[in-house]
């Protein structure tokens, strides 16, 4: 008895088939590429949390005062700074090159020269995009230590500098300096110390172009500033943005410890501004006024 040769699909069948997987693939890949980011976001928050504890261990130590940006964050400062009562400063002979102090807060070791801030092998936002550029370090997307990710501007986390503390990175003029303590700011938990960055569209010193700071509106610091909505009208104008890369919006850690997360429109609005700044809170400048 002649048996017949088993049924094969038609191509109908088959291209049915193929639309079927093809629809149930565009519709998981979204919520694919929605946990991928929400996984990101939760390390991130992971890394600036870890930066938080880093302030508050540094606070504990040094009689409540506030790390300012350049001891904190500059791998490159100098040691013998002279500075006169005029504002006028200078690196005196025979300076040495010091590591940034947060490294070694990091590192298990308490070494400053441990690169674990703003280094791929350290702590490094894992959405960041990171950015090329054979001119300065030829194949490589991120700094492998801190000084390079600092001083080229090539960081994927900021520093809240201009309520924090600040020396000459950001002011010339040395009469211009100042330093605060924990204990003078009301509100702690409204304070961003550390958060993302993101790319910054002027042009900057080096080709690269992410600040190793996070400012609201820089540079309209002007007193009329204090309300403006930053995002998206003054976005190209910005010096040192907080983030978009997690769903649009930034991480960020505050001075009581807490990370919280909020978009980049809500981060630079003027409604936004108390988390900057506390404008009536103390501070004291490198020589009494």
């Amino acid at each position: 008895m002649q048996q017949s040769a088993p049924r094969g699909f038609t191509l109908i069948e088959l291209l049915v088939v193929i639309s079927i997987i093809s629809l149930l693939i565009a519709m998981l890949l979204p919520s694919v590429e929605k946990a991928r980011a929400s996984g990101e976001q939760i390390a991130c928050a992971t890394n600036l949390r870890s930066m938080g504890v880093a302030m508050e261990a540094y606070i504990n130590e040094w009689d409540d005062w506030m790390p300012f940006y350049e001891y904190w964050f500059q791998h490159h400062r100098r040691s013998k700074l002279k500075v006169d009562p005029g504002g006028g400063w200078f690196w005196g002979k025979g300076y040495q090159r010091l590591g940034a102090v947060i490294n070694g807060y990091l590192s298990s070791s308490g070494d400053e020269y441990n690169h674990v801030l703003n280094t791929e092998q350290g702590l490094w936002c894992p959405s960041h995009p990171g950015q090329m550029n054979d001119r300065y370090v030829p194949g490589y997307l991120y700094p492998r230590v801190t000084w390079r990710a600092t001083q080229w501007h090539w960081a994927s986390y900021g520093y809240n500098y201009n309520f924090l503390g600040s020396q000459w990175v950001h002011n010339a003029n040395a009469t211009k300096w100042f330093y605060r303590k924990k204990s003078w700011v009301k509100f702690p938990s409204n304070i961003i110390t550390h958060a993302d960055n993101a790319y910054t569209f002027p042009v900057t010193n080096t080709n690269y172009q992410y600040n190793a700071e996070v400012n609201r509106t820089s540079p309209m610091n002007d007193e009329h500033s204090h309300n403006v909505d930053m995002v998206p009208d003054f976005r190209e104008e910005l010096l040192a943005p907080i983030g978009e890369r997690h769903l649009k919006g930034a991480n960020a850690v505050c001075l009581d410890g807490h990370v919280e997360f909020q978009s980049q429109i809500k981060w630079h609005s003027g409604e936004a501004e108390h988390r900057w700044h506390e404008h009536d809170a103390k501070r004291r400048l490198r020589f009494p006024e």
